[in-house]
């Protein structure tokens, strides 16, 4: 008892004298209270009830024959149950009151009357009702319990006495859920009203109590008070015990305090009253000079307590920020705490609490005690306040404990998950910093900044340790190869990574790993770009989807290694999955010379892992067979710039040939006087271009040098395949005065004799059509003027003798009338003959419109005058107007005149 603390947390006030007045007139026997009233049982059997005001006194007559001996008002609804004598010589009755409704003499409605039966007639000493009212229990000083069991509003009731007569009268009934707690003056028992037979449990059978000495507290224990100590008591078993010493005269339970009313041993006329805070273990209130306290009773938030001399006192509670206020100056932080925790302050409130505390044991000295403190104000006080008091470096130790439990509550952030690997590290404390690192299962630290604190303070294992566990593969492969140059080890922990990762960490660091172990790298990288799948810790292959990597997002990496470079391309084409960049870097790589050594030797590498050096007369084959694979995918204009570069000449000219750039085959070996190659180009390229032919003649009349073998067999080129006009290649080689005529005399001999022939063959043939022109004209004069004879005896259909009805056309053929059937408009042997002639009539007819296609022909024939001939000959220029002969459009808006010379010059 000496442990607890004394205060004084209540405010004592007497009520006046005026308020009280009526009160003070009447003997009163029992009180109670809630729902806002204060109730009193007096000596003439009625009930009176005072509000809040203390204005009015209001009173109604209970029982007509005697004193209300007891009253108990219920907390849940406003029902009044009340014990007293109605009749002389009988037992007490109860009485139910409906508090708010009136009967008709405007006093509150009697609801039930029960009597008790079977019982002796003697007083009663305590009353309990539960809230529910379905069970009432009335102890009397016979140590008999009559309870009442059911729905008591209702008729449905049942009377059951507990326990036998005898000579300890009953001084408390409570009731918790369905237990009823029961004690005399020489034991406590309790019974489970739930049970068919109400199973009785005793509870102590050798200690009892003064009547009035036991209470229910709000968790539902009975506190019994006794000379020596309170007890508490639940419906199973005995509790605890407190040793407060003094003769108890009556308990009551107010919030979670308990009001304890005894005897002053001084003085046998004084009452001492205390408060007792159970929760936070100290005395709240206490005071010894009150004249025979009778009735204690609680509402409104205040305790109420009656003397004998009439006087009414009240006591009010402090508000919680005036208790802790009287904690502090007191330094009385833990008491502080407690009470704080017990009226359920908000965390805001409680964290600056703990902060006081533990600026107050700083400035004490006492620095675990106060860190220990701090701790408890994580999440609500900035970390910074605390950590700027302990970085002093003989207190490292406290700060690495806050930050601990920072950690452990996961509202550190980087610079204080810095700063505790920075503690660790100067503490050289290497079990912690594992503790924390590998027992940490919930991760309450950035997994980022630690790795960056272990690498910075040289704790290379415990950063792989964390990148590993962690699955940081970036941090982990950055430790392996910029601080521990483990390039063996960091190609193999790539391996056993899924694809994607896999992918990403090869394009950020295959450089370094091709430069150190350019095979193993790149066979990786192969695999990556083909069928990679992950490799487990037990070197077996685990499955997994099908993805490849595009093998030309790694080109770059290979920067200083070419010859793998070309080694890894060459595998990619081979497995068909290159693409046009990939050939124009291999090709580009073939072209190069390689004569320069790596920019970047790589020292790990032995002479016989070293990848050899091709000649450049195999690497520029590789080249052309390159170029000339059908199914390679590189891009024409790239590897003619490469080859120009390069000066490839095979690759040259085959980009050439295949572009169709026959000028520029033929162009390529006049620079470089290849007459050979020139006229070889010409009889290869020629028949495409006639073109050709004209700039080549006119490249050896322009040459210096005597040509005039060259010239002779490009002539007869010329003349043996007519490709340009003689007047061409005359003007062309008079443009060097030096040339002599018997240079060309042969050539323009031969033309000359092709030309007469021709002629004599164009006369023959106007000859011929002129004459059938002729006869074709007298023909049709005769048809026209003459009469036709039909001599023919004989069907040109069925070959039987021609006879009546018959039908004779005008091309001699004659028909039965029944061999011709339907058709007799056409001769049916001439009619295949027609039509193919009115179709091309027809056709031709409908090409006049057509004036593009006209234009593209004579643009693209290489005898523009006979394919006018041709149109004139189909009359396509026939069509006139109204008005005479219709022109047709030109193109690109030019003249008739501009037209006939383009005609001429070609």
């Amino acid at each position: 008892m000496l442990q607890w603390r004394r205060f004084q947390f209540f405010d004592k006030e007497a009520v006046s004298q005026e308020s009280i007045a009526a009160l003070q007139k009447l003997v009163i026997t029992c009180c109670t209270s809630g729902r806002g009233r204060l109730v009193f049982g007096d000596s003439e059997g009625f009930i009176n009830i005072m509000e809040r005001d203390f204005a009015n006194l209001t009173s109604f007559q209970a029982y007509g024959q005697g004193a209300v001996h007891l009253a108990h008002q219920l907390k849940q609804s406003n029902i009044l149950v009340t014990v007293g004598d109605e009749e002389e010589h009988i037992s007490p009755t109860i009485k139910i009151w409906n508090m708010d409704k009136t009967d008709k003499g405007g006093n509150p409605l009697c609801l039930k009357v029960l009597k008790m039966k079977g019982v002796p007639t003697v007083p009663a000493t305590c009353i309990a009702v539960d809230e529910d009212l379905r069970a009432i229990a009335v102890g009397l000083c016979n140590q008999q319990v009559v309870l009442f069991i059911g729905e008591i509003l209702r008729d449905k009731i049942r009377q059951v006495v507990l326990q036998g007569e005898g000579a300890n009268p009953v001084t408390a009934l409570e009731f918790y859920r369905t237990h009823l707690f029961v004690t005399t003056s020489s034991s406590v028992v309790s019974y489970d009203l739930g049970a068919r037979d109400l199973n009785k449990e005793d509870l102590d059978e050798f200690n009892g109590c003064g009547i009035g000495c036991a209470v229910l507290s709000d968790e539902g224990d009975l506190v019994m008070g006794k000379k020596e100590a309170i007890y508490f008591f639940t419906p199973e078993s005995r509790g605890s015990c407190f040793a407060f010493e003094g003769e108890k005269k009556f308990l009551s339970w107010f919030r979670s305090y308990l009001i304890v009313v005894g005897q002053d041993p001084n003085n046998a006329k004084t009452n001492t009253m205390t408060i007792y805070d159970m929760k936070n273990r100290l005395i709240a209130y206490s005071e010894s000079r009150f004249q025979n306290i009778t009735h204690v009773v609680s509402e409104w938030g205040s305790i109420f307590i009656l003397t004998a001399d009439g006087k009414m006192f009240q006591f009010e509670e402090k508000d919680t920020q005036t208790k802790l206020e009287t904690l502090f100056k007191k330094n009385l932080y833990l008491v502080a705490i407690n009470l704080a925790l017990s009226q359920n302050y908000d965390s805001a409130s409680i964290t600056d609490i703990f902060r006081r505390y533990g600026d107050h044991l700083y400035e004490k000295g006492d620095y675990d005690g106060a860190i220990g403190q701090y701790v408890k104000t994580i999440g609500n006080l900035e970390p910074s306040y605390i950590i700027r008091k302990f970085l002093d470096a003989q207190r490292i130790h406290n700060l690495t404990t806050y930050l601990q439990a920072l950690h452990e509550k996961g509202l550190a952030n980087a610079d204080h998950t810095t700063l505790l690997f920075n503690c660790y590290t100067k503490l050289k404390d290497v079990k912690k910093l594992d503790q924390f690192i590998k027992t940490d299962a919930e991760l309450n630290f950035e997994i980022e900044t630690a790795i960056k604190a272990c690498r910075s303070a040289g704790y290379f294992d415990h950063a792989l340790y964390l990148a590993k566990r962690h699955h940081e593969h970036d941090s982990y492969l950055k430790i392996l190869l910029e601080d521990l140059k483990g390039y063996h080890e960091a190609l193999d922990y790539i391996a056993t990574l899924d694809f994607f990762e896999a992918e990403k960490n090869l394009k950020k660091y295959g450089k370094i790993l091709v430069t150190a172990l350019p095979e193993q790298t790149t066979a990786l990288l192969m695999r990556l770009c083909t069928d990679y799948v992950p490799v487990t810790n037990s070197n077996t292959i685990k499955q997994a989807p099908k993805v490849k990597a595009k093998a030309d997002e790694f080109i770059h990496i290979f920067v200083a290694q070419p010859r793998w470079l070309t080694h890894f391309l060459e595998f990619i084409i081979s497995q068909h999955g290159a693409t046009n960049h990939i050939y124009n870097t291999l090709l580009e790589l073939y072209l190069k010379d390689e004569s320069v050594p790596t920019l970047v030797p790589n020292m790990d590498e032995t002479p016989s892992e070293a990848k050899p050096q091709e000649s450049q007369k195999t690497r520029l084959q590789k080249a052309l067979e390159l170029l000339a694979d059908p199914q390679a995918k590189y891009d024409d204009d790239h590897a003619l710039v490469l080859c120009k570069m390069h000066n490839f000449r095979e690759g040259l000219l085959h980009l050439y040939d295949k572009l169709g750039l026959y000028h520029e085959i033929l162009r390529y070996h006049m620079e470089n006087n290849e007459y050979d190659h020139v006229i070889r180009a010409c009889r290869k390229y020629g028949d495409k271009d006639s073109n050709m032919w004209i700039q080549v003649l006119t490249y050896f009349v322009g040459k210096s040098e005597n040509c005039h073998k060259e010239i002779t067999e490009v002539l007869g080129y010329i003349d043996r395949d007519n490709l340009i006009p003689p007047l061409i290649a005359v003007q062309i080689l008079s443009q060097k005065s030096a040339t002599p005529l018997s240079l060309i005399k042969d050539y323009i001999t031969r033309r000359l004799q092709h030309e007469n022939q021709l002629i004599s063959e164009d006369g023959r043939q106007i000859k011929n059509f002129r004459e059938e022109t002729k006869k074709m004209r007298s023909e049709i004069q005769e048809l026209k003027t003459t009469a036709k004879i039909f001599q023919l005896n004989k069907c040109s259909y069925c070959t039987s003798a021609l006879d009546l009805p018959a039908i004779h056309f005008l091309c001699m053929h004659s028909f039965h009338q029944r061999c011709l059937g339907e058709n007799e408009g056409e001769c049916p042997q001439c009619a295949p003959q027609n039509k193919k002639i009115l179709e091309i009539k027809r056709s031709a007819e409908e090409n006049v419109d057509k004036h593009d296609l006209f234009f593209k022909q004579l643009e693209g024939s290489p005898d523009g005058f006979s394919t006018v001939a041709e149109y004139f000959g189909r009359g396509i220029f026939n069509r006139t107007t109204a008005s005479g002969f219709e022109m047709l459009p030109l193109p690109d808006g030019k003249s008739q005149r501009e037209l006939l010379f383009d005609v001429k010059s070609v």
